[in-house]
């Protein structure tokens, strides 16, 4: 479909003496399968066509304007050509505007060139409006061909346009009602699965939480090939603290295990010197945790609603098992990480730095 897409150009200049100029723009976006637009669909450029002049460029996807040595015939009520005013109503419309200017105004031909001071001067102020945006500069009509092509394929990649297609390319009502059909269902999933979030979280007044004391096991086993030693101790926590901990992992989606090993560092940090040294003692030990008690502090913050499996899309080679924060578990540890009032985070309380409240 991206490549059945044509985009509309408005093509604005002065006509008689760019006629070259126009007709090398119009076929460089013709060669880019691409519609042009401008002055040669009009009759005559009068007040009674401006209302469709706006129309056309309103349609358009983009605007290429040309100033070389004419400024163009001026609009009596207004004092500016039609010229200026199609390029200052693209730029009021956002449209994406392509300036190009002639290098060297003194080299064209004196013909081509408007020997009226006020249009001089006009044409100066307009030349200068036009290069207070981005713009290239041409010397020929070829070298102008080339650098719309160059300019227009950055344009699109930088600002795709609505553009058209044919009709027969286009979606059908069919296919339209299917979209909105599927737009439904998928709202509908949307409400099941809150529904079923909400059921889940309902009612968790009997369910251990927050503040309340929690005692968990913490292992350090020997990382060395052929060696069994392994120590376990039993420590004291409470459920925010580890979620505390564990949760910001989970903000965007974390593998279970790495959840799991930040459970054990925390309870390793909360654990006495005593119970630190008996974990230290094990030969090139490594802080684990037994799974069962890593399945009950799983199992406990799905109950309470703050944690679910993660959803993201992953390569069909990557087997870890992820877990994810919730709206209820994001809202909850907004709660318990944000900075209160009047408290200053990098500030250390000495009474906290007994390692037996860690």
């Amino acid at each position: 479909m991206a490549d059945e897409k044509r985009f509309q150009v408005f093509v604005s200049s002065t006509y008689t003496d760019l006629a070259a100029e126009r007709a090398a723009v119009i076929q460089a976006i013709l060669r880019m399968d691409h519609l042009p637009a401008g002055m040669e669909m009009f009759p005559s450029a009068d007040e009674s066509q401006w209302e469709l002049i706006e129309q056309v460029i309103d349609q358009s996807d983009y605007y290429v304007v040309v100033v070389a040595g004419r400024y163009g015939s001026i609009i009596d009520a207004e004092g500016i050509s039609y010229t200026e005013k199609e390029y200052d109503y693209a730029v009021k419309s956002g449209i994406p505007v392509l300036g190009f200017v002639h290098k060297n105004p003194g080299q064209i031909l004196a013909s081509n060139t408007d020997l009226d001071k006020t249009a001089q001067e006009l044409l100066d102020k307009f030349r200068d409006k036009v290069k207070s945006k981005p713009v290239n500069f041409f010397e020929s009509p070829a070298e102008l061909g080339g650098l719309v092509v160059t300019s227009l394929m950055q344009a699109i990649k930088k600002k795709p346009g609505i553009g058209w297609v044919r009709g027969d390319k286009a979606m059908t009502v069919e296919q339209e009602r299917e979209i909105v059909s599927l737009r439904e269902q998928i709202a509908t999933l949307r409400e099941q699965k809150a529904e079923a979030e909400s059921a889940l979280v309902e009612d968790v007044a009997d369910l251990a939480q927050g503040d309340q004391r929690v005692t968990i096991s913490v292992l350090s086993q020997s990382s060395i090939s052929g060696r069994d030693d392994v120590e376990f101790v039993a420590v004291a926590t409470t459920w925010d603290e580890i979620f505390a901990d564990v949760g910001p992992l989970l903000v965007d989606e974390s593998p279970e295990h790495e959840a799991e090993k930040r459970l054990a560092t925390h309870l390793y940090h909360r654990a006495s010197d005593e119970e630190k040294q008996t974990l230290d003692s094990v030969y090139y030990g490594k802080i684990g945790m037994p799974y069962d008690d890593w399945d009950i502090v799983k199992t406990q913050f799905r109950a309470l609603g703050l944690i679910d499996k993660g959803q993201k899309k992953r390569p069909i080679q990557d087997k870890n098992k992820y877990l994810s924060l919730t709206d209820r578990g994001d809202r909850h540890l907004t709660q318990l990480l944000a900075v209160k009032s009047g408290v200053d985070p990098g500030k250390v309380d000495d009474s906290e730095n007994d390692d037996s409240e860690y």
